[in-house]
């Protein structure tokens, strides 16, 4: 605390030497918001621009590409100043915060006048998790900030997106803090993150958050004021006596993290956050866990190779035609079911709209016509938005009625609750802003030009007396005219100067005497009259008083449409669940997908099962399907062996896709499908350096495989690509064959298992486990020394790699290819010898002596006789 002090008290004294050098009222108000605001870049309104000062100023020209000026200053002579327009600030603050700045955005609070400075406050402060602006976001993916509380055992994480108004928290076991960290960064893609004080000075966390790229992380300096009274924070802010309905009554890391995160947000916001209205749990044991492992080598969101989207699994099923439809569709993908009678609820619901083909049609096409409701709701509730945002809900609301009424005919219980969450209030919305907005109302609030007539009755006085001068002054240009016989007179107006007379130079000598004479142009001179200058007043007057009634009347208007924000929230639900529900059925009439069947013996049969990217990028004909049977017996790991190119990585992730989108409540790309749900996906493939962590490939490997072979259930699915391929042939060898007989020698936890491996040796575990491992191949047609891959997974082992083939038709250089057959048969002929010779003597000793320095020339170490023929017998097998 002492530290803090002198940080505080010579902060003081720096700001107040530093504003003694500024002279002129408008720079010191500018200091003093300045110093409140020193972690962000200030955006301070100077009429029709926002302008950057000193510092703020040269980091704004560099960013955003903007000319650096100067503005001139009694003591210090030229400030740096640099500026952007008002109107276009959108894509300027978009631009800041990818950059990762925060920006105060600094309003004129006052209309300028001769009197005095006008007033100024900061209305908002723009970071990378609370941007609003629509061109800023991903229309179809949530905005994440998130906040963390380690305590003594446990750590709590909280998750919002301003942007919808969704909020999230959990807690967790403080032992597991690194893994799952790692994990919900991987699930929530967060922009920022804003932690206490001792946790952002704390190296070893902001190590592991900044794994995640593009994460911003801040320091929250007014943690404690919201944290140390959390839960009677939180029952405030959302107006309840209880936090138990939400679930988190007793978390006690899961509250302070969330009443620190709210804290932050009405901090950004000043206040205007009143569209979060609850809290939700985001680690329910009802969805099937997934880890960073998984979601990356799955290829769920992006993709290995371009971490792009397209080529990955939400970009093949992605067909919705809303925005939040899209979003939902992410989370379903991130938070798959568990529970079989939910997912049988999202499967009758995709069958009865897969089976209705017009009907299909004719929700999608009205659906397209809905606007995100959730972010026009989020604008509107922290001030950003506009009588526009208003109109374009009054439509989307009078289609969600429509829909409502056309899905009367189903009757799947997840359609039924689709309807119930739409409510017949909204229709009273509808009608309030039908009553007073007009339909094609201007951006701006303050303009007037929003409000229909017959609203207000001195409203529409002004109106008419507004009205009344402007057609005065039409008449006054048409008189004005004959009067001079100047026929290129014009009277006009603009904010600066007000109504004026202009008149070209060729016409100067015609002017009236009564003409006063206001302004000089390059091409002519603009004039007054007495009479004007009092129309202008009456016009004038008239017309700000008449704007401003018209913002109050908006603001009754958007108080009332707020008041049912909770209600415009479920409806946004409902439509993105009805998307996302047409969107599986469209999917699976379009792709040719099964209905699973859900079944409780522990059973996955998956018939002619295919790949649902793969195959959508191969030509129909092309793609080959392929079975699998796993379950808690005989079928418990499945060994497949095969060359590269040959097909095992695609099938064992199809299989593991397959399970995923089923628990997702979608079809799958089967003939037929039998699948007893699983509680948890492990997929362990390929390794990368994750250098940041000090972590090496092979480090990476066999930590992933370690937090497998820790978490996995009997009820888990684990896919396992090339393991120990790492480090060196026999310690890979030794570390594949040990972590496959782990998976099946414990008779308490037996999770099915797809393994792939290059290493041929593993296949005699099928004898020593015959109740739990069945060997299968990815079938490979020799014809004249090249392999043809023929896709097709069949049972039994494979003899061979093809590993000099798959090099010849990569490219490599044929030279390489060469060397790399003479190499090959060079060894293959040691391999025999050793054999051979281990057949000719008749003294055991000497002849395991012989086998071990043979297969030492092969750079293969043994440490028993019995080892060494093990994997003679299955070198022999490979020649």
């Amino acid at each position: 605390m002492l530290k803090l002090y002198y940080i505080y008290y010579i902060s003081n004294v720096f700001w107040s030497s530093y504003m003694e050098n500024f002279t002129t009222p408008m720079m010191k108000q500018y200091m003093q918001i300045k110093k409140q605001y020193s972690d962000c870049l200030l955006f301070f309104r100077m009429g029709d621009f926002y302008e950057l000062f000193l510092e703020d100023a040269h980091t704004g020209a560099r960013v955003l590409d903007i000319t650096l000026t100067g503005r001139p200053n009694g003591k210090q002579g030229r400030i740096p100043m640099a500026g952007v327009p008002f109107h276009a600030v959108d894509s300027y603050l978009s631009k800041l915060v990818k950059a990762g700045y925060k920006v105060a955005i600094c309003e004129q609070m006052s209309e300028p006048d001769k009197y005095g400075i006008v007033d100024r406050e900061v209305i908002r402060i723009v970071t990378p998790g609370t941007v609003l602006d629509e061109k800023a976001l991903d229309k179809k993916a949530n905005n994440f900030i998130i906040s963390l509380s380690i305590g003594e055992k446990s750590f709590g994480m909280a998750a919002a997106d301003i942007s919808t108004g969704l909020f999230q928290v959990a807690e967790f076991d403080r032992t597991y803090l690194n893994q799952i960290v790692i994990d919900e960064l991987a699930r929530l893609s967060p922009s920022e993150c804003v932690l206490h004080e001792s946790l952002y000075n704390n190296p070893l966390l902001l190590k592991l958050l900044k794994v995640q790229k593009g994460l911003n992380i801040y320091c929250f300096n007014d943690w404690e004021k919201y944290s140390e009274n959390a839960t009677s924070f939180l029952k405030k802010q959302f107006r309840v006596r209880t936090l138990m309905g939400f679930g988190v009554e007793g978390k006690v890391e899961a509250i302070r993290t969330a009443a620190a995160l709210i804290g932050y947000l009405k901090h950004t916001q000043k206040d205007k956050i009143g569209h979060f209205k609850s809290i939700s749990l985001f680690n329910q044991k009802d969805s099937l866990a997934l880890d960073k492992s998984t979601m990356v080598n799955l290829e769920l969101f992006s993709t290995l190779r371009d971490h792009d989207s397209e080529g990955s699994l939400i970009d093949t099923l992605d067909r919705t035609v809303t925005a939040m439809g899209g979003r939902m569709l992410k989370n379903w993908m991130r938070t798959p079911l568990t529970a079989k009678a939910d997912i049988v609820k999202r499967h009758d619901a995709v069958e009865e709209f897969m089976n209705d083909h017009s009907g299909r049609e004719s929700l999608r096409l009205l659906l397209s016509e809905v606007t995100d409701i959730e972010r026009v709701v989020s604008r509107l509730s922290v001030g950003i938005g506009n009588a526009r945002d208003l109109i374009s809900l009054k439509n989307s609301l009078s289609t969600i009625l429509r829909i409502q009424t056309e899905l009367d005919i189903y009757t799947a219980d997840e359609t039924r609750g689709i309807c119930k969450q739409i409510s017949t209030e909204l229709t009273n919305v509808v009608q309030q802003i039908e009553k007073h907005i007009v339909n094609d109302p201007p951006f701006g609030l303050k303009d007037g030009g929003i409000i229909k007539n017959e609203i207000n009755p001195e409203l529409d006085t002004l109106r008419t007396k507004v009205g009344g001068g402007r057609n005065w002054i039409m008449q006054l240009e048409k008189s004005e005219r004959e009067r001079t016989g100047i026929t290129s007179l014009k009277v006009r107006y603009n904010k600066v100067f007000g109504f004026y007379i202009e008149i070209s130079k060729s016409n100067l000598h015609l002017i009236p005497d009564n003409y006063i004479r206001k302004q000089t142009l390059v091409n002519g001179e603009r004039f007054i009259t007495p009479e004007l200058k009092e129309q202008e007043e009456i016009i004038l007057t008239a017309e700000e008083t008449m704007n401003k009634m018209e913002y109050e009347i908006y603001l009754r208007v958007l108080e009332r449409v707020l008041l049912h924000t909770e209600k415009l929230q479920a409806a946004a639900s409902a439509v993105a669940t009805l998307d996302g529900l047409l969107n599986f059925a469209q999917i699976a009439y379009m792709q040719g997908y099964c209905r699973p069947e859900l079944i409780d013996s522990g059973e996955i049969s998956i018939i002619k099962g295919r790949h649902p990217v793969v195959e959508r990028l191969l030509d129909s004909t092309q793609f080959v399907p392929n079975d699998v049977r796993l379950n808690r017996d005989e079928h418990q790991l499945l060994l497949i062996t095969g060359p590269n190119m040959a097909g095992k990585s695609v099938y064992i992730r199809q299989v593991a896709l397959i399970v995923l989108m089923a628990q997702m409540g979608s079809f799958v790309p089967a003939e037929k499908a039998r699948i007893t749900p699983v509680d948890k996906i492990f997929v362990r493939s390929g390794a990368s350096d994750i250098i940041t962590s000090g972590l090496s490939t092979f480090m990476v490997e066999m930590v992933e495989t370690a937090n497998i072979l820790h978490n996995a259930t009997s009820d888990s699915l684990i896919v396992m690509d090339e393991i120990g391929r790492g480090t060196s042939t026999y310690d890979g060898i030794s570390i594949a064959w040990a972590v496959a007989e782990h998976l099946v020698s414990n008779p308490t936890v037996s999770p099915k298992t797809l393994f792939a491996t290059h290493y041929h040796e593993l296949q005699t575990l099928e004898q020593q486990y015959p109740d739990k491992i069945k060997n299968y191949h990815v079938s490979v047609d020799n014809r004249d020394g090249e392999p043809v891959f023929l896709h097709t997974v069949a049972p039994g082992g494979a003899s061979h790699s093809f590993g000099v083939a798959v090099a010849k038709l990569a490219g490599v250089p044929e030279k390489a290819v060469a060397r790399a057959v003479e190499i090959l048969h060079s060894l293959e002929k040691r391999e025999l010898a050793v054999v051979r010779s281990s057949t000719m003597h008749t003294d055991p000793v000497s002849a395991d002596d012989e086998i071990r320095a043979s297969l030492k020339k092969l750079d293969i170490h043994t440490t028993t006789p019995l080892e060494a023929l093990n994997i003679l017998a299955a070198l022999k097998e490979k020649v």
